[in-house]
């Protein structure tokens, strides 16, 4: 039991690490963003990287989601519904 414990913290710490470099992201590459919300779940794939995903300014019609990659601190692929700055 304790290990799943100490790779749910794990994931969760790595979750909030990929929301904040989203964040970071959104606000340098797109424009008009007031509020950024994110959806609960997540997916982390067989490389480490996870996918995070939610929508903009509270319309839900305003989705984003990303890949970020831990090992390159960077996110990658995204797909934004908002104008590129």
């Amino acid at each position: 039991m304790k290990h799943q414990y100490d790779v749910k913290k794990e994931e969760n710490a790595l979750f909030e690490k990929a929301k904040t470099k989203m964040t970071e992201y959104l606000h340098k590459e797109y424009k008009g963003i007031e509020k950024i919300t994110y959806d609960d779940d997540y997916f982390i794939d067989p490389t480490g990287a996870i996918t995070v995903k939610g929508y903009l300014n509270d319309d839900k019609s305003k989705e984003f989601d990303g890949v970020y990659d831990p090992a390159s601190d960077k996110v990658g692929s995204s797909s934004v519904d908002a104008g590129e700055k």
